[in-house]
């Protein structure tokens, strides 16, 4: 059954992802973090959804298993619709819910444990028996309550709907993973009701659990996932010359936006400096230390990103001239003169601009 395109008001939100090549710009930061069980930044259910969704994407991704373009929406926990929809240009639509397995006595104790400023428990302080068996049961009991609302009517958006279950149980981040999933078995009553069912333990998820393709994904070093990890991976493979490890894409879109962030910080600190001469030569009743400071900072920073990449010098004379039409409205903004009181253009030498010993006097102008 198609389902009729998102509108603003129901979706909290929606993302196109495009293709593989554009897969980690279309994530951005969505699910990337979820805040505390308390507080004023305590985490939202939606907060909790996109966390998971990040990783099952990540994980679908990693196996070539999520089909581009597609576009993805979440809703606003409403009746009768799961929490994700993804559709396609051919019209086809797939749901997605995403629940959490744990006791409800493990989540109190959680809350109290973290209300102590304690955030990571380990497997000592943990109040609970570690056991395969009840953590496979609590995996359960979190399927089992989202197929009886299956049967009850409660999906009534796309055909197909898959489940995703986020392990919080006391134990699940300490056992073995693949032990807890054969623990699950088959249970009759809970299959054929959601397409495929997943299980995200972390930074691992095993994909479609119940299936004969069952898979484990480990995300944790992956570059969507992880970014500090795969960075000190890469490092790693890169020394010892197993190109073969290489994530090549992702090095290389590293590498591009190390070049454009250089770039706009060259540009940044020229506005600055450029903005501060020109108050400082038009505005001298009201010159400051802050001033000076200002601009010496400028300069002192576009020294060392020159050093750094001597090549960007070649670029400086083009910089000069955008940043000087952003730093033109900002002093007129700023000092409260007329745009025309300034001139059209930059009225100094590149030489000046990067001369410590220079600042332009009243009678330049």
């Amino acid at each position: 059954m198609a389902v009729p395109a998102p509108t603003e008001s129901k979706a909290r939100w929606v993302r196109t992802f495009r293709g593989e090549d554009t897969f980690v710009e279309d994530l951005g930061q969505m699910g990337s973090w979820v805040g505390p069980r308390i507080g004023p930044n305590k985490r939202t259910q939606g907060d909790k959804e996109d966390y998971v969704l990040r990783r099952l994407l990540i994980a679908l991704r990693t196996e070539d298993r999520l089909e581009f373009p597609v576009e993805l929406s979440a809703t606003h926990d409403e009746a009768g619709k799961p929490d994700f929809t993804f559709e396609w240009d051919d019209g086809r639509t797939l749901g997605l819910e995403v629940t959490e397995a744990g006791e409800e006595d493990y989540q109190r104790w959680l809350t109290l444990f973290e209300e102590e400023g304690v955030v990571n428990p380990s497997p000592t302080n943990v109040p609970f028996e570690a056991s395969t068996t009840r953590t496979a049961a609590e995996i359960k009991r979190a399927i089992a309550s989202k197929v009886e609302k299956h049967d009850k009517g409660k999906y009534q958006g796309p055909d197909d709907c898959d489940l995703v279950v986020y392990d919080n149980t006391a134990w699940g981040g300490f056992l073995d993973k693949r032990e807890i999933i054969d623990a699950l078995g088959r249970p009759n009553h809970l299959l054929r009701r959601f397409r495929q069912i997943h299980v995200v333990f972390g930074s691992v998820a095993y994909l479609d659990v119940f299936g004969e393709g069952c898979r484990a994904v480990d995300i944790s070093r992956t570059y969507e996932a992880d970014y500090v990890r795969w960075i000190l991976d890469q490092t790693k493979s890169l020394r010892e010359g197993a190109g073969d490890k290489l994530d090549l894409p992702n090095i290389a879109e590293e590498l591009g936006d190390l070049g454009r962030s250089d770039r706009r910080a060259v540009a940044s600190h020229l506005k600055n400096l450029i903005l501060h001469l020109l108050k400082w030569q038009f505005q001298p009743q009201r010159r400051t230390q802050s001033w000076s400071l200002s601009i010496e900072n400028a300069r002192s920073e576009l020294f060392e990103l020159l050093t750094e990449s001597p090549s960007l010098r070649a670029e400086l004379s083009k910089v000069v001239a955008k940043s000087y039409l952003r730093a033109r409205r900002e002093a007129a903004r700023e000092t409260g003169l007329n745009l025309t009181d300034i001139p059209e253009r930059c009225p100094y030498e590149l030489l000046q601009l990067l001369d410590d010993e220079f600042l332009p006097d009243e009678d330049d102008r």
